[in-house]
């Protein structure tokens, strides 16, 4: 299993609340411009209409909060289960920011994760153990502690069901078409992965279904599935997330009853200040890194 460093840290409960809250909220992405697609000119526009609504859909999403949320984690043969919350603004500044917690029986708080672009700020605090986690934002210091290989804007994509918004849609990328049904192919990030992303059009809105990373071997290395799309404010957004890493045995299946958009959040519900109380001990991710 990975995880190895923070295993020794935590309790075996702690650690699937901090799994959970690492795959939803490890860190806040950034969107990349869109790279030229060399397909025939028929395909390219149909992708581009897909890629434009997918698109839009972001754009006109300045806010999201979820305030009913249960979060299934599994690894391995132990499974849990976990009310959470999630608050996610784009701010004035122009970076994005994400807060979400995870609820004990009674709904207390028991972990919080905290990725804040404006202060380069990510935070994880596991209430029970009184340990908080701190660093700055970075896809290199999260996958040396937690053996995650997250993408910078991997948790966006999954918020917002958009594979595209790290701006890869790149010159090797191919399209198969069946009817409503579209496979998507494009290289992976790592070398000689590949990625497939498959969506379906109903009602000329584009909803993307699943979203595969597989090596060279042609080995699962990760797979995200999102159903029960509704409309929220006029913005389709799923309401059942799947993210699974087979090596690792994790699997986190997200159920959201209760989701606004556009809602006003103040900036200062993602400042970390207010959990690092006298009583927690703070561990600076740079230390866990050596």
């Amino acid at each position: 299993m990975r995880y190895a460093r923070l295993t020794t840290l935590t309790s075996k409960s702690d650690l699937r609340i901090a799994t959970s809250l690492l795959l939803l909220a490890a860190v806040v992405g950034c969107v990349g411009s869109t790279a030229t697609i060399q397909l025939s000119p028929a395909t390219r526009a149909e992708l581009d209409t897909i890629l434009n609504t997918l698109q839009v859909r972001y754009d006109l999403t300045g806010s999201l909060k979820i305030t009913r949320m249960m979060v299934t984690i599994e690894e391995g043969d132990r499974s849990e289960e976990l009310r959470e919350l999630l608050w996610y603004k784009k701010s004035a500044n122009g970076g994005e920011l994400l807060q979400i917690q995870a609820l004990g029986p009674v709904n207390e708080p028991r972990g919080v994760a905290i990725a804040n672009q404006d202060k380069n700020q990510f935070l994880l605090v596991l209430l029970n153990e009184q340990k908080a986690y701190l660093g700055q934002l970075s896809d290199g210091v999260l996958r040396e502690i937690f053996g995650v290989d997250l993408r910078v804007s991997d948790v966006m994509s999954a918020i917002f069901a958009n594979p595209f918004l790290d701006g890869r849609t790149t010159e090797s990328i191919s399209v198969e078409k069946s009817g409503a049904k579209y496979v998507i192919t494009r290289p992976g990030i790592q070398s000689r992965h590949v990625e497939t992303i498959t969506l379906f059009i109903r009602e000329d809105e584009p909803r993307v279904t699943e979203w595969h990373i597989r090596d060279e071997n042609g080995a699962l290395q990760q797979r995200a599935a999102f159903s029960d799309y509704r409309e929220v404010s006029g913005i389709l957004r799923p309401h059942k997330v799947e993210i699974e890493r087979p090596l690792d045995q994790t699997r986190v299946a997200v159920k959201i009853a209760k989701v606004e958009l556009n809602v006003e959040i103040k900036d200062s519900k993602f400042d970390i200040e207010p959990f690092l109380g006298e009583d927690i001990e703070v561990v600076p991710l740079s230390e866990l890194a050596e």
